[in-house]
């Protein structure tokens, strides 16, 4: 069930990360209080020289993601030191994102961890990047889908780590931080729905749905339904699909897959004595 809309919230919070990078990357030469927009969850990163922040700033205002990409290897070998070389792969990352070039995501997003290991945007997008496009028969399948959890498991632990930027409210600061959390949960879920681990997937797909509330998405109701399902418990996949059913776009394929599951259902609760 590849059908998932993938990365939305990686880009929200992609969006307003970078925010915060372009506030925290001030000419070396600029006055300290110039700084003080950036909240600092962490400490903010800085250019050392005016060099390595004239050749930021060309190359994050680059719109072209396989030319920010070269910008940003370059700008990695001119300045090996600079804090801010994980941040043009992640502007990197999030262009491929938007033009649907998962693999390419998945490869800026492995740069940007190399030289911010708890970037949790980078984490989301990696283990989510890993989580919907790994398939039973590829042949690093296992490898892929512990990564997956790893790099989810590790963007909760450090969702703190983001700082608050200055274009977003509180309370749509609020609301990106908790579809990180939840959107971290369905990796975790779909990982174990994959690996038929559907107990486990039901717990953390209802934790992902504790965290969007009202934004969880209707391919995580469908999912949630097949995982109970599985677990033969008809009643929970019944009101998970109803779910699916009311939050999805008549014709779309997610409405579909979910009008099959819940036909499926009720044949079951007609037909399986004492259905749970």
């Amino acid at each position: 069930m590849n059908t998932r809309t993938i990365l939305s919230t990686a880009l929200l919070l992609l969006t307003a990360s970078l925010a915060v990078a372009q506030q925290a990357a001030v000419p070396p030469s600029a006055p300290a209080s110039q700084n003080a927009a950036a909240p600092a969850a962490k400490k903010s990163p800085q250019p050392k020289t005016q060099a390595e922040y004239n050749a930021f700033k060309a190359a994050s205002a680059l719109t072209d993601a396989e030319k920010l990409e070269a910008a940003a290897n370059d700008f990695a070998q001119r300045f090996p030191a600079s804090e801010l070389r994980g941040y043009l792969f992640q502007i990197a990352m999030g262009q491929y994102q938007a033009s649907n070039r998962a693999d390419k995501a998945l490869e800026m997003a492995r740069d940007v961890l190399k030289y911010d290991p708890n970037n949790p945007v980078a984490l989301l997008s990696a283990g989510q990047i890993l989580a919907e496009r790994t398939h039973d028969t590829d042949l690093d399948r296992d490898d892929r889908l512990a990564e997956a959890t790893t790099d989810a498991r590790s963007a909760l632990a450090h969702a703190s780590d983001i700082p608050a930027p200055a274009n977003m409210t509180p309370a749509q600061f609020a609301g990106a931080m908790a579809q990180l959390r939840g959107t971290a949960h369905e990796v975790i879920a779909t990982v174990h729905f994959k690996k038929g681990e559907y107990f486990d997937a039901v717990k953390e797909y209802n934790a992902a749905a504790g965290e969007e509330k009202d934004r969880t998405e209707a391919i995580v109701w469908l999912r949630l339904a097949v995982a109970h399902d599985k677990c033969n418990d008809l009643t929970s996949a019944m009101a998970a699909i109803d779910k699916a059913i009311a939050g999805s776009e008549p014709g779309s394929q997610v409405r579909q897959l979910a009008e099959q599951e819940k036909a499926k259902l009720v044949k079951l609760s007609t037909t399986v004595p004492n259905a749970k």
